[in-house]
């Protein structure tokens, strides 16, 4: 009887939890509340959240004395990697950047053109509508004119049929039919004059109307800021493209020969800053050549062995920038390139260079690519040192030699720029070194007696009386003192070859006297 009873209570079981399970896969929609356990604490995060399957079949089984198998009827809580494996786009290409650039262009100009001619369809109507309202108003100004002059007749009809009536008892046939037409009239300009009017506010309602409307002005305006947006980013990366060529082309290009016109400006200008700077701060010194110290001597004695004699206290000015020019012969005289070491391997190019200065285009030709092999080897740091401490040397002589002469202390400032003219010297040397063709430095040096003024190669800068040299009747020969500032003269063409030409690019200024 035991055995039965739970034989029966078995099956029952078995049967419940059959209807439980086919109603919870029948009703999918039905709302379930879920236990408890199974909601999770506010501050507990998404992936910490364990639910339940089955939660009924877990409630059975535990009912029936089943195990409960947790890891088949929990969803898993790992989050999933998906998203956060997917392989990364590739950057986009530069040229499918420009390819949607370009497209991009070309729909805003279709965009804008086809704005364009809705603006202008828009204003072939709206000028019609002006016109149609300008033609109804003149036809109401005549309407309104015709209602008046008929009016007026009307009246004037009235009122010579009211004093005929007075005068006469019965009123004649033609005076009715007159009134009567002229009523007509009047009626039917009014009825027009009315349709006119209904005509014209019907227009102005629909041109307001359209004058409401979203205006394709706007979208036009709108196209036209993002093309021109789209032209100037354009036009931002053509100017960074030829900006990139041009300093690849700088830097692969090898030859850099300028014409003779700039190189004779550049020497110019080298010529008026000298003398500027020496103006500008000895123009107010005396000339003191008494107890001159040994290094000014022999500077002067370069200049003109007779420099007590010849030189006078007016041509002061000019024996400065002659100091000054003396220094720069140093600069330009160098051999290959100014700062060359005395020492090591690179001061063997040095005397290599005076030998092998006579051999014309093919010396121009190794000058310039050695020239060029230094600034890109190694050695250019020894070179610019040597220049550097060259140039401060030179500055400190010139400075020297002015205070001999002058007795005046050069400030800070007229250093520097002594130091600046130098280093322009410098630049220019390198000028002179790279190009082919050959040009010579004239720094004229008076040697013993006199030297005759020549007119070719000099050019006299000191003040002449012209009394003098206007007087026809006096045969006045021009001395030659001592040269301010070197000429320039070209031999050959433009390749180096042909030295039995010779042009003179720049006379050398020079102080000159009567003999």
């Amino acid at each position: 009887m035991t055995e039965r009873k739970s034989s029966e209570s078995t099956h029952r079981l078995k049967r419940g939890t059959r209807l439980i399970s086919r109603s919870t896969k029948a009703s999918p929609s039905t709302v379930v509340t879920p236990p408890k356990a199974a909601v999770a604490a506010p501050n507990a995060r998404k992936d910490e959240i364990h639910r339940r399957k089955y939660p009924f079949n877990d409630m059975l089984k535990r009912k029936s004395g089943g195990a409960v198998d947790l890891e088949r009827d929990t969803a898993p809580s790992g989050p999933s990697n998906e998203f956060f494996n997917r392989p990364e786009m590739p950057p986009p290409d530069d040229d499918a950047l420009d390819t949607r650039m370009v497209h991009r262009v070309t729909d805003l100009e279709r965009t804008l053109a086809i704005a364009k001619e809705e603006q202008d369809l828009a204003r072939e109507d709206l000028s019609r509508l002006k016109h149609y309202r300008q033609a109804d108003q003149d036809m109401i100004g005549e309407l309104k004119q015709q209602l008046a002059e008929t009016g007026s007749n009307a009246d004037a009809t009235l009122a010579a049929g009211s004093s005929d009536h007075r005068r006469n008892t019965e009123v004649p046939k033609n005076v009715q039919t007159g009134e009567e037409e002229a009523l007509r009239q009047n009626s039917e300009l009014r009825y027009q004059l009315g349709q006119l009017e209904e005509q014209l506010a019907s227009r102005n309602e629909s041109h307001q109307r359209d004058h409401e409307r979203p205006q394709p002005n706007r979208e036009a305006d709108d196209l036209r800021l993002r093309l021109h947006a789209a032209e100037k980013e354009s036009q931002e990366r053509l100017q960074q493209l030829l900006a990139l060529k041009s300093s690849i082309s700088s830097l692969t290009r090898m030859d850099s020969q300028i014409t003779d016109s700039e190189l004779a400006e550049s020497f110019s200008q080298l010529a008026n800053r000298v003398r500027e700077w020496t103006v500008s701060n000895f123009r107010r010194s005396r000339l003191n050549l008494d107890n001159l110290p040994k290094e000014t001597e022999d500077v002067l004695r370069v200049l003109n062995p007779q420099y007590g004699v010849n030189i006078q206290s007016t041509d002061k000015l000019l024996l400065y920038q002659a100091v000054v020019s003396t220094s720069l012969m140093q600069i330009f005289d160098s051999p290959i390139i100014f700062g060359l070491p005395l020492t090591g391997p690179i001061a063997a190019l040095r005397p290599f260079a005076e030998c092998t200065q006579h051999l014309g285009a093919v010396y121009r030709e190794w000058a310039r690519a050695t020239v060029q092999v230094l600034e890109r080897s190694e050695a250019i740091g020894e070179i610019q040192k040597q220049s550097e401490a060259s140039l401060h040397r030179l500055t400190a002589e010139i400075s020297h030699i002015l205070f001999t002469l002058t007795s005046i202390s050069l400030p800070p400032n007229a250093q520097s720029t002594l130091a600046g003219i130098l280093k322009d010297a410098v630049s220019l040397q390198r000028t002179f070194a790279l190009q082919k063709a050959r040009y010579q430095l004239l720094f004229v040096r008076c040697s013993g007696g006199s030297m005759q003024f020549d007119d070719r190669t000099m050019e006299a800068v000191n003040d002449f009386d012209p009394a003098m040299e206007d007087d026809t009747d006096l045969d006045i020969d021009r001395m030659f003192l001592f040269c301010a500032f070197p000429g320039l003269i070209k031999y050959g063409d433009e390749w180096g070859e042909h030295f039995e030409m010779s042009n003179v690019l720049l006379k050398a200024r020079v102080c000159s006297g009567v003999s």
